[in-house]
């Protein structure tokens, strides 16, 4: 999908604001709190119905609404045929409602919704992400999966929901369950955090062999071919006993089992996808531990080059690049690598920054500058970087 306008109404710190998006750069630029990265957050939520910030959404109604309301007009290039895009929240004591529009028609389905915008997103947390905690290192790959196959973000929703509520019989939260029925509640919980989770498994597992060749080439062209890298899947349920190597579904399910009555000391689901992680090594040492800042923001940075690149080749085309504020996080050299790689990679890109000289992107034709200034958007404001 080419993007052509966003429209935002009581979303965050916005009442109202509208934009039309560059052909390829989009560049938000303004000081810190403004509201630009809000922008990104709405054009993320019509991609994955969900926030990168938080997992609730009544957040992003703006505060003292009730409703709030982002809608994407553009062109879908396969269709040959223009779209519009629209989340409703509704936010009430109790909960945010979510409702998704496509072209006038609702979509209660979550799953035939996604996909529609293919987004892939880059934060400065996600610089970070090597040194962070396994938690953080699983949201990135989830967040990766998110653009590259729309079944991902409902077997995560669905898989969260059984987690919950397998914890809750753990904990012997539900009053009045017998032993009998308990068994039986985790029996059920068990056969569908086996199948959600498998399949979240493999989808990880299969996302980083594929990036695996493209993550290295990249990072050799950020930082040089003299550091080796790999990148690896680490599952708490490797080598478990009792299943087929080659069956995930069997082999988690036997692992739930297995761990049953310790999880019911604990009050909490030991094993399964939630516990897993991924490992980076430079030349053959855990790279959150012994990579410099500078190495291990490279490595991140070969990553979502190398998410581009498999996007583009499955796709056909390259999805919309959402780039939060990374540059000033970056030395002028990678900084200038990273612009490189998107000129050569991205497609349509939208970009925040606090000064436009940071991008160096020239105004007109593909690029477009946009002031944004406390929950303004400033029309006429795409004054490019000025000349040194």
């Amino acid at each position: 999908m080419l993007l052509q306008h966003l429209s935002l109404r009581e979303f965050r710190n916005f009442a109202a604001g509208d934009l039309d998006f560059g052909a390829r750069f989009t560049v938000l630029h303004g000081p810190n709190g403004v509201g630009k990265t809000n922008i990104l957050e709405a054009l993320y939520l019509v991609a994955t119905l969900r926030s990168f910030r938080s997992a609730d959404l009544g957040p992003l109604v703006r505060h003292g609404a009730a409703e709030a309301r982002v809608e994407v007009s553009g062109h879908d290039r396969q269709l040959g045929l223009g779209t519009k895009l629209a989340v409703h929240l509704t936010r009430t004591a109790r909960q945010t409602r979510r409702l998704a529009i496509a072209d006038g028609k609702t979509v209660r389905s979550g799953p035939d919704f996604y996909g529609r915008l293919r987004a892939i997103l880059f934060t400065p947390e996600d610089l970070g992400v090597l040194r962070g905690s396994p938690t953080g290192r699983r949201q990135f790959l989830d967040r990766a999966l998110f653009a590259r196959d729309r079944a991902h973000i409902a077997d995560i929703a669905d898989y969260d929901k059984l987690l919950r509520s397998r914890n809750r019989v753990l904990r012997g939260e539900d009053a009045g369950i017998a032993r009998g029925q308990q068994d039986s509640l985790l029996d059920a919980y068990d056969a569908g955090l086996a199948a959600a989770g498998a399949r979240i498994q493999v989808r990880r597992e299969r996302l980083l062999a594929d990036l695996r060749s493209a993550f290295a080439e990249a990072f050799a062209q950020i930082h040089g071919r003299h550091l080796g890298v790999s990148l690896e899947y680490v599952s708490k349920l490797a080598g478990e006993a009792g299943a087929e190597p080659g069956d995930p579904q069997m082999r988690l399910a036997e692992a739930l089992r297995g761990a049953r009555r310790h999880d019911l000391v604990r009050g909490t689901t030991t094993v399964g996808p939630h516990r897993d992680d991924f490992d980076v090594r430079l030349d053959g040492q855990d790279a959150g531990a012994f990579a410099s800042q500078g190495q291990a923001r490279a490595l991140i940075l070969a990553f979502k080059i190398a998410e581009l690149q498999d996007a583009r080749a499955r796709a056909g085309e390259a999805p919309v690049l959402l780039l939060d504020d990374v540059s000033s996080e970056l030395d002028p050299q990678r900084s200038a690598q990273l612009f490189e790689a998107l000129l050569r990679e991205a497609g349509q890109c939208v970009l925040t920054t606090t000064a436009p000289h940071f991008i160096g992107l020239p105004a007109g034709g593909d690029c477009r500058y946009i002031e944004v200034d406390k929950g303004h958007i400033k029309l006429g404001g795409d004054s490019g970087p000025k000349p040194a």
